[in-house]
């Protein structure tokens, strides 16, 4: 099938599956008229009232075109209207009673849970956080009654309805919630049934173990099987990060303590072999390493293997019971680069005492210290906050900080609003666990309103040695700071899992209830002034060259608009008018308020600005004089290609914009590099049994290109050849056909190695009459021209082998395929081969042991297997849309996400667990 085809059939599949039918059937006229002849879309059409298509639900309707004749589609134009806005669907009269009922108790909570912090300060008025609360529950406790009461009618004619509103919400109260819930038990079974005190349909302990929160939290556990690898590998992988600088200060003075102790007995607590590989060369007679996870034990074993197989005998690596010692050194082994304490190391350290009589703790103490930061959304004099109000106070996890002027441009980078507290806990390692409330006395140093605390926390060795990691938690609905203020009201707590405070909410700039979650990368990207500045840059030139010819003015379309921030761009640019198209309604919702808050503030111009909730495939063509005269789209991914962005820019131009209305970006190429790509060593020590399980996207093995990014230092990239350029091509007029399904290409060597991936970036000529105005995400390293970028780099494996030299060519075949912009490489050596070595060591290192290699596969097996025990959780609630009983598996999401090491769950699977259940754009399940 040719891919222009392929096209409008995988529009039209979408927009069925959506239940969208009347877009359905305009996709399919508007292919039926490109290609009159196609089989595959006379066979879609068969049997279906193309003609007379359906309309649209109630609530996203718009005008379709009537027919496939040219005839039709100039009826089409005439009477054409807009499509909705995000807000208007539930403004919309549904003419059904007990819809209205529900449509009035929703937006009666929406206008409390989303009020702006002027109308936010209205309602606390003199109210406690308590107060505020109930106030919340009772709002949505009376939507979801109405829900229950009209869902039925919402199904059957498929009318809009605000699910994520109906959500148990994040509150700030509820870390130490659930950290009472888990206070005193052993079992985070018994922990969830103190929070659920009615989990509805869950009351049943049947129902509770097989679709309920016991089954979700015994689902999360089998999770942690498989994610603890490539978590571990993905900390492991970055080059001076802080689980590495952590295992390089225990390796010094693991040679400090053992100097001139010939017979020393050393307890290494989890971890992944490299404190056990430093015990052993500072000269220990006996290593223990005990690690409760099989898998991870497993890898420790490999790594002593790999770096010290004539002491493979002196290392016992155990995932049972403590053996008993006693132990001259305990070495504490299991900190997570994020939170620190996420995986439990004091835990694991009271355990080892329990059992055996310990001598010295390596490391002894950590000190923990607190400040206020301000780390809201600011882009290009853009207010975005309206972002942070909607998405981020979702954010459970502690979250990555840097402080540093040289890390990535794209990072965290919050704004300190007081000085760090005194020391808040300073504590033995292996005192008792919890500890808190303990007062944080700070006072503002700036106005503003702070939005993280950032948590430093000190880890001491005996000798005095110590290294710092800072995380910072989410302070959702903010706190407003006056310069020279005592801040008052502010505790920290801290059990074995994490470190947090509390402060009183009630005094919370804007309501601090989470719904929705997005990604982090997502984030990152509205960090990104290098794709702002140049995007800016880009619309100033075409937009000034449109004015120049055109005394009507310029209107700009966004196809993919997001937050607004490029339709505010062409807005203050001086365009005329501007039209954001965003399908995703929550996204869509939240750009009005970001543009509202911007008009408010005098950061946009006058010029009126709409944003249209819809996928642009559905647009109806438009007539000529609505036709717009500017296309900016921000579509790239790390590969360059995104998601249909080259047909959507083409689609988009052809049916909504004049002919010679210009495209941003106007050209994208691809260019790529041969490297040589391992783990890199610690102190020394290689730790290559981890790469079956990095980068993260390759360990599951279901991505289409992997996300690599060589300005953040994850991963040793050796670049082994100049960069070759794959193909170009011009935007707005390109066809997927433009791109080569086959080529061969011929890569100079610059040093010698050998190849086992290949990585390539985008660079995008953004404006047309411009071509200096370039954006691309090549590294750093290579491209000197730009900031670092939020995408990083792709990159895929080679299949075969290719050795790379000074002054020579390397031959590489690139592959596509079409439909899932996968772009596959492989060498002259590997014949047609399709096989990639995802489970054999990187070049130039030794064969992995059968034991090993037995663990790998296992390891997969469990990975299929819990695709499939995943489905039943909370099967018959979303069946039945039971908003009560899929309230207590989003709330037991909430808890093991807040308190992952209580639950006994692996951050990344509670975090996966998370987005699943409150992923923007409706329910979902992990």
């Amino acid at each position: 099938m040719a891919s222009g085809e392929e096209y409008y059939v995988k529009a039209y599949q979408d927009f069925k599956e959506m239940g969208i039918e009347g877009a359905a059937a305009q996709v399919l006229v508007e292919g039926l008229t490109a290609h009159p002849g196609s089989a595959r879309l006379l066979e879609l059409a068969s049997g279906k009232a193309v003609a007379q298509p359906p309309e649209l639900p109630q609530a996203s309707a718009y005008p379709v075109d009537r027919g496939t004749s040219g005839g039709a589609l100039e009826q089409a134009s005439t009477d054409w209207k807009a499509p909705p806005g995000p807000s208007s669907a539930l403004d919309r009269d549904a003419g059904i009673a007990a819809v209205q009922n529900f449509r009035s108790k929703q937006l009666a909570h929406a206008s409390f849970v989303e009020a702006s912090a002027e109308v936010w300060t209205k309602h606390v008025g003199s109210s406690s956080w308590t107060e505020l609360k109930q106030r919340e529950e009772r709002l949505r406790r009376d939507a979801a009654e109405a829900f229950a009461a009209c869902k039925e009618s919402l199904l059957k004619h498929r009318l809009e309805f605000r699910t994520e509103l109906l959500r148990t919400p994040l509150t700030p109260d509820a870390l130490t919630e659930t950290a009472a819930a888990l206070s005193g038990t052993v079992d985070g079974d018994a922990a969830l049934r103190r929070l659920l005190d009615n989990p509805g349909v869950f009351q049943d302990p049947s129902r509770w173990s097989s679709e309920g929160p016991g089954r979700l939290l015994e689902h999360a556990r089998r999770m942690s099987e498989i994610d603890a690898l490539p978590a571990r590998a993905r900390e492991l992988a970055q080059i001076g990060g802080p689980l590495g600088q952590l295992l390089d200060c225990t390796s010094q003075e693991l040679q400090r303590e053992l100097a001139g102790k010939q017979s020393a007995k050393v307890l290494v607590l989890g971890g992944n072999g490299v404190s056990a590989v430093s015990a052993l060369r500072a000269g220990a007679a006996r290593v223990v390493l005990w690690e409760p996870l099989p898998d991870v034990a497993a890898i420790a074993k490999e790594v002593v293997r790999r770096n010290l197989p004539e002491q493979v005998a002196s290392c016992e690596i155990s995932s049972e019971a403590i053996p008993s010692g006693p132990w001259d050194l305990v070495v504490v082994d299991r900190w997570h680069g994020s939170g620190l304490f996420s995986w439990g190391p004091a835990q694991c350290l009271r355990k080892a005492t329990a059992a055996a009589t310990a001598g010295r703790i390596l490391p002894a103490a950590v000190r923990v210290s607190v400040a206020l930061a301000d780390a809201s959304l600011k882009a290009s004099g853009f207010d975005l906050t309206a972002m942070d109000s909607r998405f981020r106070a979702l954010s459970a996890a502690p979250m990555k900080v840097s402080m540093e002027e040289s890390s990535h441009a794209t990072a965290l980078k919050p704004v300190l609003m007081t000085d760090f507290s005194a020391p808040v806990f300073e504590w033995q390692l292996s005192d008792d666990a919890e500890d808190g409330p303990v007062p944080v006395h700070l006072q503002a140093t700036v106005t503003g309103k702070a939005s993280v605390a950032i948590i430093q926390a000190e880890i001491i060795f005996p000798s005095g040695r110590s290294t710092s990691v800072r995380f910072a938690q989410w302070m959702a609905g903010g706190l407003p700071l006056h310069a020279g203020q005592v801040v008052s009201g502010i505790t920290a707590r801290r059990n074995d899992g994490r470190v947090w405070i509390d402060w009183d909410y009630a005094k919370s700039a804007v309501p601090p209830f989470g719904y929705m979650a997005l990604s982090e990368w997502y984030f990152e990207m509205l960090r990104d002034s290098a794709r702002h500045d140049l995007y800016e840059r880009a619309l100033q030139v075409e937009i000034a060259k449109v004015k120049e010819k055109d005394a009507d003015g310029c209107t700009v379309l966004d196809v993919g608009s997001g937050d607004g921030i490029l339709s505010m761009m062409a807005i203050r640019a001086g365009a005329t008018a501007g039209t954001g198209v965003e399908y995703v309604t929550q996204i869509a919702r939240a750009s009005e308020e970001v543009i509202l808050a911007n008009r408010s503030c005098n950061a946009l111009g006058a010029g009126p600005l709409d944003i249209w909730c819809t996928d642009v495939r559905g647009v109806p063509e438009l007539p000529e004089q609505r036709r717009f005269d500017v296309l900016v789209s921000e579509l790239m991914d790390a590969s360059g290609l995104g998601e249909n962005l080259i047909l959507l820019t083409e689609g988009s131009k052809r049916r909504l914009c004049k002919q010679n209305a210009p495209v941003i970006p106007a050209r994208l190429r691809l260019r790529a590099v041969l490297c040589e790509v391992k783990l890199p060593s610690i102190d020394g020590i290689n730790i290559d049994a981890f790469w079956p399980f990095w980068p993260t996207d390759r360990a599951f093995g279901s991505a289409l290109w992997l996300g690599v990014d060589l300005d953040k230092q994850e991963g040793d990239f050796k670049v082994l050849t100049e960069p070759v350029e794959l193909f170009e091509v011009e935007l707005g007029k390109a066809d997927v056909n433009d791109i080569p399904a086959r080529a061969q290409y011929s890569f100079p060597g610059i040093t010698a190695g050998t190849c086992n991936m290949v990585v390539w970036w985008f660079e995008a000529q953004l404006s047309q009459t411009d071509p200096s105005v370039v954006l691309t995400n090549a590294p750093t390293q290579l491209d000197g021209r730009h900031a670092a970028t939020c995408w990083g780099q792709a990159a895929a494996e080679l299949v075969g082998t290719a050795q790379a030299r000074p002054g020579e060519d390397t031959s590489i075949t690139m592959e596509m395929v079409f439909g899932d912009y996968q772009l596959r490489f492989r060498s002259a050596e590997s014949g047609e081969s399709s096989g990639m070595l995802r489970d054999a060591p990187p070049p130039g290192a030794p064969p992995y042991s059968p034991d090993f290699k037995e663990m790998m596969q296992a390891w997969r097996e469990k990975q299929r297997e819990l695709a499939v025990s995943g489905r039943q959780v909370g099967r018959t609630a979303i069946r039945d849309a039971d908003v009560e009983a899929v309230a207590a598996l989003q709330k037991t999401a909430l808890a093991v996400a807040l308190h992952p090491q209580g639950f006994g769950v692996e951050p990344a699977s509670a975090a996966k667990m998370l987005s699943g259940w409150y992923a923007v754009g409706g329910e979902g399940r992990t």
